[in-house]
Protein backbone atom coordinates (compact mmCIF):
# COMPACT_ATOMS: atom_id res chain seq x y z
CA UNK A 1 0.00 0.00 0.00
CA UNK A 2 1.24 3.96 -0.14
CA UNK A 3 2.49 5.96 2.64
CA UNK A 4 -0.80 7.52 2.49
CA UNK A 5 -2.72 4.81 2.95
CA UNK A 6 -0.61 3.48 6.41
CA UNK A 7 -1.43 6.82 7.37
CA UNK A 8 -4.48 7.28 6.89
CA UNK A 9 -4.77 3.80 8.66
CA UNK A 10 -2.46 4.82 11.46
CA UNK A 11 -0.38 1.92 11.02
CA UNK A 12 3.14 1.54 12.30
CA UNK A 13 5.53 2.25 9.23
CA UNK A 14 8.05 -0.01 11.05
CA UNK A 15 6.08 -2.79 10.25
CA UNK A 16 6.37 -2.32 6.25
CA UNK A 17 9.35 -2.46 3.92
CA UNK A 18 9.44 -0.65 0.48
CA UNK A 19 8.62 -2.63 -2.71
CA UNK A 20 9.15 -1.58 -6.31
CA UNK A 21 6.16 -1.05 -8.16
CA UNK A 22 5.95 -2.68 -11.30
CA UNK A 23 7.97 -1.47 -14.50
CA UNK A 24 5.46 1.26 -15.87
CA UNK A 25 5.92 3.28 -12.91
CA UNK A 26 9.50 2.81 -13.07
CA UNK A 27 10.59 5.60 -15.86
CA UNK A 28 14.24 4.55 -16.11
CA UNK A 29 16.53 1.54 -15.48
CA UNK A 30 17.80 2.72 -12.43
CA UNK A 31 16.31 3.17 -9.03
CA UNK A 32 18.28 5.83 -7.12
CA UNK A 33 17.75 5.74 -3.27
CA UNK A 34 17.24 8.29 -0.58
CA UNK A 35 19.18 9.06 2.60
CA UNK A 36 17.00 5.81 4.41
CA UNK A 37 16.90 3.67 1.49
CA UNK A 38 13.72 4.41 0.06
CA UNK A 39 13.07 4.65 -3.79
CA UNK A 40 13.15 8.00 -5.14
CA UNK A 41 10.18 7.37 -7.40
CA UNK A 42 6.84 9.01 -7.98
CA UNK A 43 4.87 5.34 -7.24
CA UNK A 44 6.23 4.46 -3.71
CA UNK A 45 4.50 1.14 -2.38
CA UNK A 46 4.99 -1.05 0.69
CA UNK A 47 4.98 -4.26 2.05
CA UNK A 48 3.66 -5.59 5.57
CA UNK A 49 6.23 -6.95 6.61
CA UNK A 50 6.80 -8.42 10.16
CA UNK A 51 7.34 -11.66 11.93
CA UNK A 52 6.06 -10.69 15.33
CA UNK A 53 3.46 -12.95 17.07
CA UNK A 54 -0.18 -11.49 17.37
CA UNK A 55 -0.47 -11.18 20.88
CA UNK A 56 2.46 -8.59 20.74
CA UNK A 57 1.08 -6.62 17.65
CA UNK A 58 -2.71 -6.78 19.61
CA UNK A 59 -0.69 -5.05 22.44
CA UNK A 60 1.55 -2.67 20.99
CA UNK A 61 -0.14 -1.83 17.77
CA UNK A 62 -3.56 -2.22 18.35
CA UNK A 63 -4.55 -0.69 14.94
CA UNK A 64 -2.73 -3.36 12.90
CA UNK A 65 -3.83 -6.15 14.82
CA UNK A 66 -7.41 -4.86 13.61
CA UNK A 67 -6.24 -4.75 9.99
CA UNK A 68 -5.12 -8.12 10.55
CA UNK A 69 -8.43 -9.30 11.71
CA UNK A 70 -9.91 -7.96 8.67
CA UNK A 71 -7.83 -10.73 6.87
CA UNK A 72 -9.72 -12.87 8.64
CA UNK A 73 -13.39 -11.89 7.61
CA UNK A 74 -15.07 -13.59 4.63
CA UNK A 75 -15.81 -16.66 3.07
CA UNK A 76 -12.66 -16.35 0.88
CA UNK A 77 -10.66 -14.77 3.91
CA UNK A 78 -7.39 -13.88 2.90
CA UNK A 79 -5.65 -15.87 6.32
CA UNK A 80 -7.24 -18.95 3.98
CA UNK A 81 -5.76 -18.70 1.06
CA UNK A 82 -2.95 -21.09 -0.08
CA UNK A 83 0.28 -18.91 0.96
CA UNK A 84 -0.92 -17.43 4.03
CA UNK A 85 -2.22 -20.63 5.39
CA UNK A 86 1.15 -22.69 4.98
CA UNK A 87 3.31 -19.55 6.95
CA UNK A 88 3.20 -18.89 10.56
CA UNK A 89 2.39 -16.58 11.42
CA UNK A 90 -0.16 -16.15 8.42
CA UNK A 91 1.02 -12.34 7.38
CA UNK A 92 4.78 -13.39 7.06
CA UNK A 93 6.17 -12.84 4.57
CA UNK A 94 8.85 -14.61 2.56
CA UNK A 95 12.70 -13.66 3.17
CA UNK A 96 13.42 -11.40 -0.28
CA UNK A 97 15.96 -9.06 0.30
CA UNK A 98 16.44 -5.85 -2.04
CA UNK A 99 18.12 -7.32 -5.31
CA UNK A 100 20.74 -5.15 -6.92
CA UNK A 101 19.65 -6.31 -10.05
CA UNK A 102 16.28 -6.91 -11.24
CA UNK A 103 14.78 -8.17 -14.62
CA UNK A 104 11.22 -7.92 -15.93
CA UNK A 105 10.52 -11.31 -17.01
CA UNK A 106 7.16 -10.64 -19.40
CA UNK A 107 7.41 -8.23 -22.48
CA UNK A 108 6.35 -7.81 -25.79
CA UNK A 109 9.03 -6.45 -28.76
CA UNK A 110 7.93 -3.26 -30.17
CA UNK A 111 9.73 -0.92 -32.38
CA UNK A 112 12.56 1.15 -30.12
CA UNK A 113 11.70 -0.69 -27.06
CA UNK A 114 13.25 -4.29 -25.68
CA UNK A 115 11.20 -7.00 -24.22
CA UNK A 116 13.06 -7.70 -21.18
CA UNK A 117 14.24 -4.87 -19.15
CA UNK A 118 17.28 -4.99 -16.45
CA UNK A 119 16.96 -2.42 -14.19
CA UNK A 120 19.88 -1.73 -11.48
CA UNK A 121 18.46 -1.46 -7.79
CA UNK A 122 20.09 1.21 -5.30
CA UNK A 123 17.78 0.98 -3.00
CA UNK A 124 16.89 -0.96 -0.25
CA UNK A 125 13.45 -1.71 -1.66
CA UNK A 126 12.26 -5.42 -2.24
CA UNK A 127 10.54 -7.07 -5.49
CA UNK A 128 7.22 -8.51 -6.24
CA UNK A 129 6.71 -11.58 -8.61
CA UNK A 130 6.70 -9.53 -11.61
CA UNK A 131 10.33 -9.26 -11.56
CA UNK A 132 13.06 -11.79 -11.41
CA UNK A 133 15.89 -10.78 -9.06
CA UNK A 134 19.80 -11.15 -9.50
CA UNK A 135 21.59 -11.57 -6.19
CA UNK A 136 25.37 -11.90 -6.61
CA UNK A 137 26.50 -15.20 -5.70
CA UNK A 138 29.42 -15.45 -2.97
CA UNK A 139 32.42 -14.66 -4.88
CA UNK A 140 30.47 -12.26 -6.83
CA UNK A 141 29.18 -10.30 -3.79
CA UNK A 142 33.37 -10.10 -2.59
CA UNK A 143 34.64 -8.78 -5.48
CA UNK A 144 31.55 -5.89 -5.59
CA UNK A 145 32.61 -5.60 -1.94
CA UNK A 146 36.39 -4.48 -3.26
CA UNK A 147 35.20 -2.66 -7.01
CA UNK A 148 31.62 -1.23 -6.39
CA UNK A 149 31.69 -0.52 -10.25
CA UNK A 150 31.56 -3.64 -11.05
CA UNK A 151 27.76 -4.26 -10.73
CA UNK A 152 26.87 -1.36 -12.99
CA UNK A 153 29.32 -2.81 -15.78
CA UNK A 154 27.29 -6.08 -15.37
CA UNK A 155 24.31 -4.11 -15.69
CA UNK A 156 25.21 -2.24 -18.56
CA UNK A 157 26.42 -5.43 -20.37
CA UNK A 158 23.34 -7.11 -19.62
CA UNK A 159 20.84 -4.09 -20.98
CA UNK A 160 23.24 -4.24 -24.06
CA UNK A 161 22.39 -8.24 -25.04
CA UNK A 162 20.94 -8.20 -28.77
CA UNK A 163 16.96 -9.20 -28.44
CA UNK A 164 17.14 -11.96 -30.28
CA UNK A 165 20.22 -13.64 -27.68
CA UNK A 166 17.06 -13.22 -25.21
CA UNK A 167 14.11 -14.10 -27.71
CA UNK A 168 15.55 -17.25 -28.19
CA UNK A 169 16.24 -18.29 -24.58
CA UNK A 170 12.61 -17.79 -23.69
CA UNK A 171 9.14 -18.40 -24.53
CA UNK A 172 6.64 -16.77 -26.58
CA UNK A 173 3.57 -16.68 -25.94
CA UNK A 174 -0.31 -15.81 -27.91
CA UNK A 175 0.34 -12.23 -29.49
CA UNK A 176 3.91 -11.92 -28.89
CA UNK A 177 4.17 -11.96 -25.69
CA UNK A 178 8.13 -13.05 -24.49
CA UNK A 179 8.73 -14.76 -21.09
CA UNK A 180 12.06 -15.57 -20.11
CA UNK A 181 12.07 -18.01 -16.33
CA UNK A 182 14.76 -17.90 -14.20
CA UNK A 183 16.37 -21.05 -15.08
CA UNK A 184 16.32 -19.71 -18.58
CA UNK A 185 18.46 -16.70 -17.57
CA UNK A 186 20.42 -18.78 -15.63
CA UNK A 187 21.00 -20.92 -18.59
CA UNK A 188 22.50 -17.70 -20.81
CA UNK A 189 26.20 -17.43 -21.32
CA UNK A 190 28.09 -15.33 -19.23
CA UNK A 191 31.44 -14.71 -21.14
CA UNK A 192 30.40 -11.31 -22.73
CA UNK A 193 30.22 -10.27 -19.17
CA UNK A 194 33.78 -11.73 -18.12
CA UNK A 195 35.27 -10.19 -21.41
CA UNK A 196 33.72 -6.57 -20.30
CA UNK A 197 34.67 -7.31 -16.80
CA UNK A 198 37.44 -9.51 -16.69
CA UNK A 199 37.86 -9.30 -12.73
CA UNK A 200 34.79 -11.49 -12.70
CA UNK A 201 36.59 -14.01 -14.90
CA UNK A 202 37.10 -16.64 -12.07
CA UNK A 203 33.53 -16.31 -11.12
CA UNK A 204 32.34 -17.18 -14.32
CA UNK A 205 34.95 -19.59 -14.46
CA UNK A 206 33.06 -21.62 -12.07
CA UNK A 207 29.15 -20.65 -12.89
CA UNK A 208 28.98 -18.76 -9.61
CA UNK A 209 28.10 -14.92 -11.04
CA UNK A 210 23.67 -14.47 -9.79
CA UNK A 211 21.32 -16.77 -8.24
CA UNK A 212 18.05 -15.80 -10.18
CA UNK A 213 14.75 -16.05 -8.74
Amino acid sequence: MSREKIQELSLPIECFRPVLPSSRHIPGDEVQAGASGEPLLDKQLFLLDTKLPEVTIKTKYPNLWQYLEEGREGESAVSERYLCRTRSPWYTQEDRPAAPIICTYMGRQRKGSRPFRFILNHSNATATNVYLMLYPTELLSHLIDTKPDIIRRIWEHLNGIREDEFLKSGRVYGGGLHKLEPKELRDMSADGIAELVPEISPAVAQGDLFDAA
